[in-house]
């Protein structure tokens, strides 16, 4: 059976920190070597899944470090350990509390949350979701119950503006109160929603649960949908999992656009939608890429972004001719 590794939490830090710093990649370099997701790779630097051990031993070996060094610093546990533990944790609870925890918690959501009408909005808010989110299933041992999450999640810094005022009003939409949580340690900033309702919405309309390599799709219905639903999946994708940048050797001239995926059918699907905005696009590695200010030009008016980083940098760009390197929002002007 399949082990996966636990890492303890200051070492785990510590570990990918100094990958990164002793190899001078980024965490998306780093997603490539390993041949893992972007997004995957993110929750194991977080510590929020376990890491399958075939990739715990080539992270190891990039970082120059023998198993035998670090055993107390790592725990290994089976591929299925999650569900055994749910299952002897709810085998051991008396059958009348789960039942009455249930009830409780079924009466108190159908109270509180309603599904809104599927609009733009809601479209690209699942675009956002397939680009940095997850709909994960996981047994809470305190609640004797199975738990049903939608989570997105993203940088602390450059996507603060944009979850508090576009991702944020969307999911109350849903009359779901919920907030972003900060998490400083990480660098981080996430979304947490619990509840079944959104959960099976969001997996109706398209997005995967748990791992999302090798099931990412744009589904028939997407294709077919208007124009505006498929710009919202777009808008979605390209302000969680892309950006706009332009290189030093052109002199910050010229612009590109660039979606990061690494499931390879899902670029694909990524660029037949591009392509029927009348837009080429192709792929570069793990990258779906727009190159040129005349292509990126009509990607921002027939598509363009709900992000304040990204509209803030295109306008500069428009104001100045040249984009120079990407700072962090609370860094820029």
């Amino acid at each position: 059976m399949d082990e996966r590794i636990k890492l303890n939490n200051d070492f785990r830090i510590e570990l990918f920190d100094s990958i990164l710093s002793s190899n001078n990649i980024s965490l998306r370099q780093l997603s490539r070597e390993l041949g893992c997701g972007y997004s995957g790779l993110k929750t194991w630097r977080r510590g929020e899944c376990l890491i399958p051990s075939d990739k715990f031993d080539a992270i190891l070996k990039l970082a120059g470090i023998e198993k035998t060094q670090i055993e107390d610093k790592f725990t290994k546990l089976s591929s299925n350990w999650g569900a055994v533990l749910g299952g002897t944790v709810a085998n051991n609870k008396p059958k009348r509390l789960i039942k009455q925890k249930m009830i409780h918690a079924r009466t108190f959501r159908k109270s509180k949350i309603s599904l809104p009408k599927i609009n733009v909005d809601v479209w690209e808010l699942l675009g956002a979701f397939l680009g940095d989110g997850c709909l994960s299933k996981t047994f809470s041992n305190y609640e004797g119950r199975w738990l049903y999450l939608a989570v997105l999640t993203g940088h602390m810094y450059d996507d603060l503006e944009y979850y508090k005022n576009k991702i944020i009003p969307i999911i109350r939409s849903f009359n779901s109160y919920v907030n972003y949580r900060l998490i400083p340690e990480q660098t981080t900033i996430r979304i947490t929603i619990r509840s079944r309702l959104i959960f099976d919405f969001l997996k109706e309309l398209g997005m995967p649960v748990g791992e999302k390599k090798g099931q990412l799709r744009i589904t028939k219905e997407m294709f077919g949908s208007p124009n505006v639903v498929k710009a919202a999946i777009l808008r979605g994708l390209l302000d969680t999992d892309g950006h706009i940048f332009a290189r030093k050797d052109e002199d910050y001239k010229y612009l590109h656009l660039e979606i990061t995926s690494a499931d390879d059918r899902f670029r694909k699907d990524i660029i037949k939608l591009i392509g029927e905005f009348g837009l080429r696009a192709y792929e570069h590695d793990t990258n779906v890429l727009i190159r040129g200010n005349a292509n990126v030009r009509h990607w921002m008016k027939a598509i363009g972004s709900s992000h304040p980083v990204h509209i803030k940098r295109y306008n500069r760009w428009l104001n100045t001719g040249k984009l120079l390197p990407k700072r962090a929002l609370s860094q820029m002007v």
